[in-house]
């Protein structure tokens, strides 16, 4: 079990117990400061086009597919995933990253609306600041499919990874962050306390995948401010035991 000593958050290996590695955790009270670097950075994002914001993401899919047997050793001692579905989990994401940039761009292009006797375009604008927190089960894929979008969209976004799989998710980031400017991505560490910190500060979006408790407490303190929340919360999965 992951645990936190000392301002650092220290990843185990559930197989064996032995250490992972360390990222240090995020003081609650610097928080604030992040949001704000991110919605500082995010204007001049927001106004390339989406052509431009996809031509600087694209050369990350080669580089995660270049990366996928590194990725997706770190992915399964962080996790217990078999090696396997580790590195096709790293792969995955990197081949289809391109199919993936043409259907955000074609999703996100405006769109002509005209009738007899008006003529309107519908356009999507980006929100602002995106705060997405992921979760343990697929550590690499669950970051990408939340952050792609949403710089896609113009957004920047700051990341908050479970608590128990850290390590996956800032490699991930360390990777794509040279691609953007500074600001546009950032990475956060910590347990329920920084993610709670996240959903009260400044941002305009939260995308959360997890528990139903946690869901409806970021429902409820995101509905003050009027926040856009985007919750994939518990499932029901079968097991046969033999």
């Amino acid at each position: 079990m992951n645990r936190i000593e000392q301002d650092t958050l220290i990843s185990l290996n559930p197989a064996t117990g032995e250490e992972v590695g360390r990222v240090p955790v995020t003081p609650v009270d610097q928080i604030a400061a992040v949001v704000a670097t991110a919605r500082a950075a995010q204007p001049a994002w927001g106004r390339l086009s989406l052509q431009q914001r996809a031509d600087q993401m694209r050369p990350f899919g080669d580089a995660l597919v270049s990366a996928a047997e590194e990725l997706g050793t770190l992915l399964t001692r962080e996790m217990g995933k078999p090696l396997a579905e580790g590195i096709g989990e790293t792969k995955h994401c990197g081949s289809t990253l391109g199919n993936t940039l043409d259907e955000l761009i074609e999703a996100l292009t405006p769109e002509p609306m005209d009738d007899k006797s008006v003529s309107s375009t519908l356009v999507f604008d980006p929100l602002g600041v995106c705060a997405g927190i992921t979760p343990w089960n697929f550590p690499l894929s669950m970051p990408h499919w939340t952050v792609i979008p949403a710089l896609m969209a113009g957004n920047s976004v700051v990341l908050k990874p479970s608590e128990k799989t850290p390590l996956v998710a800032q490699a991930y980031a360390d990777l794509l962050m040279p691609m953007l400017p500074d600001g546009v991505l950032q990475v956060i560490h910590g347990d329920g306390t920084q993610g709670r910190a996240l959903v009260a500060a400044d941002v305009d979006l939260i995308a959360f995948t997890g528990s139903r408790a946690t869901g409806a407490h970021i429902l409820g303190s995101a509905s003050g401010g009027l926040k856009r929340v985007i919750l994939e919360l518990g499932g029901k999965d079968p097991l046969i035991v033999l």
